[in-house]
């Protein structure tokens, strides 16, 4: 689902799940991410928030088939403070939510239950996040996540200096001070991002034509970078995806329950 119109510079998308009872619980692999997601957990023996940090690798984590998941995912760099962590706490990891903004997990869920439809469940959930104080305290360091989001991580940190009038060591200062990131990460997480989104939709008759409107040098460096970031092939099928986990984990399990 889109977000309402005046916070789509905040929140990418809203995620919705609904579960069916006894359907167990699985783990999923899921690919990496720059952004930090929102996921509100309820069933009918318990509610959970949880606050997922950006990922720099693949990870795996438990879904429960008999709970709703209510997701809403935030642009880099943009996350509101709804929780008491600097946003370095946060890479690779998650934090338990007690409260959003004074309300308790349990009264919010009780709140969610009595809804008729994701529609009007998504719009609580933005309520509570809409005008929150900005977990990124440096405006600049949000302004530049914002642009380096825009060009789909195809920036060079010196141009990103440029546009905001700093010297190259301020911008990698600022970003490992705000974010816990540095902007050359940050820049490439996003723009693997981009490929993946870019995988979904189509529209490329081979990886090369994909590499260079994805802003890689070359498909020898997509290739390679891909490999790096999920341990698989671009090429190979459900590259691209998220996929369930049979047998032991490969990878770390960032979260179970």
């Amino acid at each position: 689902m889109r977000p309402a119109p005046d916070l789509a510079h905040q929140i990418e998308t809203c995620l919705f799940i609904s579960g069916g009872e006894g359907s167990g619980k699985v783990l999923y692999e899921f690919l990496p991410d720059p952004s930090m997601s929102l996921v509100f957990r309820s069933s009918s023996a318990m509610s959970r928030v949880v606050l997922l940090g950006p990922a720099t690798r693949t990870y795996c984590a438990e879904v429960d088939g008999s709970s709703d998941y209510l997701c809403l995912r935030f642009r880099p760099g943009q996350a509101p403070r709804i929780a008491d962590a600097h946003p370095a706490e946060l890479v690779d990891s998650y934090m338990e939510i007690d409260k959003i903004r004074g309300e308790t997990v349990a009264s919010l869920a009780d709140r969610l239950h009595f809804l008729p439809d994701a529609a009007s469940r998504k719009r609580l959930m933005e309520d509570l996040v809409r005008g929150a104080l900005p977990l990124v305290r440096d405006e600049r360091c949000r302004q530049a996540a914002a642009l380096l989001e825009s060009h789909g991580g195809d920036l060079h940190v010196t141009e990103l200096a440029d546009e905001l009038g700093l010297h190259v060591r301020s911008v990698e200062r600022l970003f490992l001070n705000q974010l816990g990131l540095p902007p050359k990460r940050l820049n490439r997480l996003i723009r693997f991002r981009h490929l993946i989104a870019s995988f979904r939709s189509g529209g490329f008759e081979n990886l090369a034509d994909l590499a260079h409107a994805c802003g890689y040098a070359d498909q020898s460096h997509m290739i390679r970078e891909f490999g790096e970031l999920t341990g698989r092939l671009p090429g190979e099928k459900g590259a691209h995806k998220v996929r369930r986990v049979t047998g032991e984990a490969s990878g770390r399990v960032l979260n179970r329950g």
